[in-house]
C-alpha cells in the first residue's frame, strides 16, 4: 500500500518499485507458509529508511535544531548554553530549554559527521529497527506489524525533516525499552542488556523533559516483576545526574530558569490543545489559569495513580506513560504535532511489549524470584 501510493507514476523509482515487488513476494511467500516474521520487519526498516531519506530538510522549520547546534558551538567555546544569548532562536533570545543530555546526544553526531541537520533522519529509521528488534522477545509478527505502522506514518517521516528533536528523544526512550526485554537473558548478554536500557533511559531523562513522567513507571514496573529496580534508578540516575548535575552547579540560576521555561515559554494559545479549539467558540483568555491548574493536577494525579498500581509488563509502563502525557499536551497553551509523534512512538514501543515483562532477580540455582525487599503487595 505504501509502494503504490509513494510510486511517481510519470517517473517510477527503481527503489520504490523494487520495495513494491519485494511486498508482493513476502506476500506470496506467507501465502505459501512461509515464516517471514523476520524478513518482514527487515522490510520495514527499508520502507522507512526509503521514506525518510528522500525527503528534503524542511526550510525555515522549528528552530531547536538550529538552538542546539548553537549550544553545540557555545559549548566548544569553554561558555554555558544557559547563560547564553541565543542568536538562532525564534524569536532571538528564547531560553534554551532542554536539558544538557540533548546538546550532547546532538554533540556526537556533530564531531563525527561535521552536521546534525540528518539526526532525526537516522533516529527515525533506527527507531524502526529498534522495533523489529523487540520481535526476537515479543514475536516478530507483531513487532514488524507495528514497526511498518510507525515506517509508513507520514507525519514521523515528517518530523524527521522539519526541525525538531522529539524523534530522537523519543528512540532513546524505545532503546531503552527494547533492551529492557532482554536483561532476563542468561549471562553477559543480560547483563549488557541490562545496562544498556539504564544508560539509554538515563540520556532520555537528561534529553526531553517528557521522559520524567515515562521513568517512575518503568521503575515501579521493575517493582512489580521483583527485578532489580534500585540497580536500575541508581545507573539511570547516575547517567542523568552526570550530564545535569555540571550545568546546573556552572549557573545554578541560568540552568534552572531555562528548565522552568520549558513551561512557560510559550505563552500563546496555539496547536493541538483543548484551548486552541475553545478559542474557535470563545474568548480563552480567561480559562488559561485554570487549565494550568488541571495540566499539573491531572498530570500529578494520574503518575500517583500509576505509581500505586500494579504495572505488569514493560509494554503496559509504554502504555500508561504515553496516555499520561497526552492530559498536559491537551491541556497546554502550545501545543506542537511533533509532541504527539513522541507520545505515539512510545506508545508503538508499548504495543510490541504489551506482554513482556522484565527478568526477575534469580536466585543461586538461575531460577527468577523475586527479591524479598522488592515484593509488591498484589
Amino acid at each position: 500500500m505504501w509502494s503504490i501510493g509513494a510510486i511517481d507514476l510519470n517517473a517510477p523509482s527503481i527503489e520504490r518499485m523494487g520495495l513494491l515487488l519485494v511486498g508482493l513476494a513476502l506476500g506470496a511467500a506467507g501465502l505459501a507458509g512461509r515464516d517471514i516474521g523476520l524478513a518482514t520487519g527487515l522490510y520495514a526498516i527499508a520502507v522507512g529508511g526509503v521514506e525518510r531519506l528522500q525527503r528534503d530538510l524542511l526550510a525555515n522549520g522549528s528552530d531547536v535544531v538550529r538552538a542546539t547546534q548553537e549550544a553545540i558551538d557555545t559549548l566548544a567555546r569553554g561558555q554555558n548554553p544557559y547563560d547564553h544569548v541565543m542568536l538562532s532562536t525564534d524569536p532571538i533570545g528564547s531560553p534554551f530549554v532542554y536539558p544538557p543530555g540533548e546538546p550532547l546526544f546532538y554533540a556526537v553526531a556533530f564531531r563525527l559527521f561535521d552536521d546534525i541537520t540528518r539526526v532525526e533522519t537516522w533516529t527515525g529509521i533506527l527507531t524502526i529497527a529498534a522495533l523489529v528488534v523487540a520481535g526476537a522477545r515479543a514475536g516478530a509478527g507483531r513487532a514488524s506489524l507495528v514497526a511498518m505502522l510507525y515506517a509508513v506514518w507520514g507525519i514521523a517521516a515528517f518530523r524527521t525533516t522539519d526541525g525538531g528533536n522529539d524523534v530522537s528523544a523519543a528512540f532513546l526512550v524505545v532503546v531503552a525499552l527494547v533492551a529492557l526485554t532482554f536483561a532476563s537473558r542468561a549471562g553477559n548478554l543480560g547483563r549488557v542488556a541490562f545496562v544498556v536500557s539504564a544508560l539509554a533511559f538515563g540520556w532520555a531523562v537528561a534529553f526531553k523533559q517528557f521522559a520524567w513522567l515515562l521513568w517512575p513507571l518503568v521503575v515501579r514496573h521493575l517493582q512489580a516483576a521483583g527485578a532489580p529496580w534500585r540497580r536500575y534508578l541508581w545507573l539511570s540516575g547516575g547517567v542523568a545526574a552526570a550530564m545535569i548535575v555540571p550545568f546546573f552547579l556552572w549557573s545554578p540560576r541560568g540552568f534552572l530558569s531555562s528548565q522552568i521555561a520549558a513551561l512557560t515559554f510559550h505563552d500563546e494559545v496555539w496547536g493541538a490543545n483543548l484551548l486552541n479549539t475553545l478559542e474557535a467558540l470563545r474568548p480563552v483568555n480567561d480559562l488559561i489559569p485554570l487549565f494550568v491548574a488541571l495540566e499539573f493536577a491531572a498530570t500529578g494525579g494520574l503518575l500517583i495513580l500509576a505509581w500505586r498500581g500494579r504495572i505488569p509488563t514493560i509494554g503496559t509502563a509504554a502504555l500508561v506513560g504515553a496516555g499520561i502525557l497526552v492530559v498536559p499536551l491537551l491541556l497546554a497553551r502550545w501545543t506542537t504535532q511533533s509532541y504527539y509523534v513522541y507520545v505515539a512512538t512510545i506508545a508503538a514501543a508499548g504495543i510490541v511489549l504489551i506482554d513482556v515483562p522484565a527478568a526477575r532477580k534469580r536466585d543461586a540455582d538461575g531460577l527468577q524470584r523475586p527479591h524479598a525487599a522488592d515484593t509488591i503487595e498484589r
